[in-house]
């Protein structure tokens, strides 16, 4: 057998050129896998993104469906994602002003940014309100992704009259459904999880009745609510039970005027009309209470059984019966003793005059000195004028000495017009020491003689710049309304509310030289105490300043009489008599005179604050408000507390607050 190394060569390199390709086939394979791989993740990846994020939104009105027309009310979004993750804006639009505000509308744009998570539902509460329905309310959420919208018609929701809501665990709610017996009431069982913790979403709510139902389970934003609602006017109803522990857990008996020991079976004879007799009720549940504060209407087996209290500007109703079981629940007259419960029953309420603020109001303030000063520099326009009085003399003067010619005299004074008016305009419109604006507030602290005020505050944005801004409204203001404007006859730009935390901040856009007009109200605190009593013919007044503030230009008014008393300081406490009777002088007759208390001749230093007493606080065509047997006593705080801010060191702000009480004479008893 020969041998050829020709031929031997290919048989020795064969092998390795099929394993050096099988690795190139091999490292091609996975080359083409990896891309492959990353080629479908990538493809995926932009079907995702192409696909975006699936958002519904499921929304729910009011108070189970129902809300009071007129009145803010809750309004609860659902949004479920079924995509990928989205970040986006809720916008919720309503509309504001219209025919019966006396101004052109303009919309309102609730706003909120969220993030959904994929395979994500998010709910989200807002607290609305609209001047008019017959426009639909909006709700849209846009993200990168896209946008989806749906819009609710909510004459299909509203009522024309009070919602009240009823919190019970009791099934036995057949006797409380005669509260509905009037067509305008509207009742609605609620749970205490759904109950809102933004009391502005409970001014459309009359009455709130609580029987047999524990409050443990409400969160410090709920029970803040609540009671910020009651002490702005709100009615609660408690109605007593068999379970006396609900009643003494601390979340309840915050708001009742007893102390609940226990219960017990008691005799009970209700009041009943005239020509029917008086049936005794034997057995009937009661709680076992002891008065704290208010005052006993009811009493039976030395019990109080009904109770009325006042807390700030509302009322607590305290029932200490069973309605649920028997005998009370078989009582033919049940139904109307309930209703009975839906006003007031012992206590009057008295409802303070409301401030005065429009376009004829803020049109006097914004021409007076002091706030022309806010916005006009002093000492620029002192530098002004000097400078043209120093051209008026010098240049005659110097053209009487031949030292100019006429001509030079003209050309010099054209020089020094077109100069200062090319400076003023670049110092007075490119920001030299001038504001973009004025922030003006203007408070009245009504006291109901508790420790609450009813602050009504009113707000006013003058703009010297064409540019936007974001007003920050803290936290404890209920309800902050635009007050729509006569004078503009086109629509008024939109507001955006971004509202989250208990607070609010308003954009606002604004033209040059061009304002825009708020209402405050809420309910607060004050350690100022002004106590009254008639004793005859005599005035009893107690003060007891225990604020943070000192009150300046105090005055007490009785019907045809003043009296001046000055500063009353922090900490002040002080006990006075007045005289009820005429002065020497005038007779009877002036001092009961028809028109009550007069306002016309008080004059203040502060040129704005007397254009606030006369046309806001205490106006002239109003002065009938306050007419008949009652006393004003008033005084303004030196330093108030700013409570609506704009972040924003290039705007100038003005704030102005009064304490007011207002005493009917008729009572002996303490306001």
């Amino acid at each position: 057998m020969s041998f050829s190394a020709a031929k031997a060569a290919p048989a020795y390199t064969t092998p390795r050129r099929i394993r050096a390709r099988g690795w190139a086939i091999h490292f091609t394979q996975q080359y083409l896998n990896a891309a492959w791989l990353i080629a479908a993740v990538f493809y995926h990846a932009i079907g995702l993104s192409v696909a975006g994020a699936e958002i519904l939104l499921e929304p729910r009105v009011g108070f189970h469906g129902v809300f009071q027309l007129g009145r803010p009310f809750p309004l609860e979004i659902e949004l479920t994602n079924s995509g990928r993750p989205a970040e986006g804006v809720l916008v919720v639009q309503v509309w504001k002003g219209g025919a019966t505000k006396g101004g052109a509308p303009f919309e309102v744009n609730y706003r909120r940014e969220v993030f959904l998570a994929a395979q994500a539902r998010k709910t989200l509460q807002l607290t609305v309100d609209p001047d008019f329905i017959s426009r639909p309310l909006a709700i849209s959420f846009s993200s990168a992704s896209g946008r989806t919208a749906k819009e609710l018609d909510l004459r299909r929701y509203f009522a024309p009259g009070p919602v009240l809501l009823l919190l019970s665990e009791s099934q036995t709610l057949a006797p409380l459904a005669a509260l509905t017996v009037a067509p305008q009431n509207r009742l609605v069982a609620l749970s205490p999880a759904e109950l809102s913790a933004d009391p502005r979403a409970l001014l459309g709510v009359s009455h709130v009745i609580l029987y047999d139902q524990s409050l443990r389970d409400l969160s410090r934003g709920q029970l803040a609510a609540l009671d910020t609602w009651l002490s702005a006017g709100g009615k609660l109803i408690v109605i007593g039970s068999l379970n006396f522990a609900l009643y003494q857990d601390a979340a309840l008996s915050r708001f009742l005027p007893v102390r609940v020991i226990g219960s017990k079976r008691i005799a009970f004879t209700p009041a009943v009309g005239k020509g029917e007799r008086p049936v005794t009720l034997a057995g009937v549940w009661a709680l076992e209470s002891k008065l704290l504060n208010g005052k006993a209407l009811l009493e039976a087996d030395g019990l109080p059984v009904l109770v009325e209290a006042s807390r700030g500007r509302g009322r607590i109703i305290y029932f200490a019966l069973d309605i649920g079981r028997a005998p009370l629940a078989q009582w033919n007259g049940l139904a109307k003793f309930l209703q009975s419960l839906l006003a007031p029953v012992g206590i009057d309420a008295q409802a303070a005059p409301r401030s005065e603020w429009n376009d004829a109001v803020f049109g006097q303030l914004v021409a007076s000195p002091t706030f022309i000063s806010t916005y006009v520099p002093a000492a620029s326009l002192f530098l002004a004028i000097f400078f043209y009085l120093f051209a008026i003399v010098i240049f005659p003067w110097l053209a009487q000495r031949r030292r100019l010619t006429l001509r030079a005299m003209l050309i010099g004074l054209a020089a020094l017009v077109s100069g200062a008016a090319v400076g003023g305009y670049f110092h007075f419109n490119r920001g030299g020491h001038i504001p973009d604006g004025v922030l003006m507030s203007s408070t009245v602290l009504e006291s109901s003689g508790d420790g609450y005020v009813d602050a009504q505050a009113n707000l006013a944005l003058f703009s010297t710049q064409a540019r936007a801004f974001d007003l920050e409204m803290q936290r404890g203001w209920m309800d902050m309304t635009p007050v729509s404007s006569q004078a503009r006859q086109a629509a008024e730009p939109a507001l955006v509310e971004q509202d989250g935390g208990g607070g609010s901040r308003f954009h606002l856009p604004l033209r040059e030289w061009d304002y825009r007009l708020f209402r405050l109200r809420s309910v607060d605190r004050f350690a100022l105490r002004a106590e009254f009593e008639t004793q005859g013919d005599q005035l009893i007044m107690k003060v007891n300043n225990q604020s943070e503030q000192d009150l300046t230009d105090c005055w007490l008014l009785l019907p045809g009489q003043r009296f001046d008393l000055g500063l009353i300081l922090r900490g002040a406490s002080w006990r006075k008599s007045f005289s009820l009777t005429a002065p020497k002088g005038q007779s009877d007759a002036a001092v009961t005179r028809a028109d009550g208390v007069s306002f016309r001749d008080l004059k203040f230093a502060d040129k704005t604050r007397e254009i606030l007493f006369h046309s806001s606080f205490f106006p002239r065509d109003g002065e009938a408000r306050w007419a008949g047997d009652v006393a004003v006593f008033f005084g303004w705080l030196k330093n108030p507390q700013p409570r609506v801010r704009v972040a924003d060191w290039r705007i100038q702000t003005q704030e102005y607050a009064l304490f007011r009480a207002t005493i009917p004479l008729n009572r002996g008893e303490d306001e």
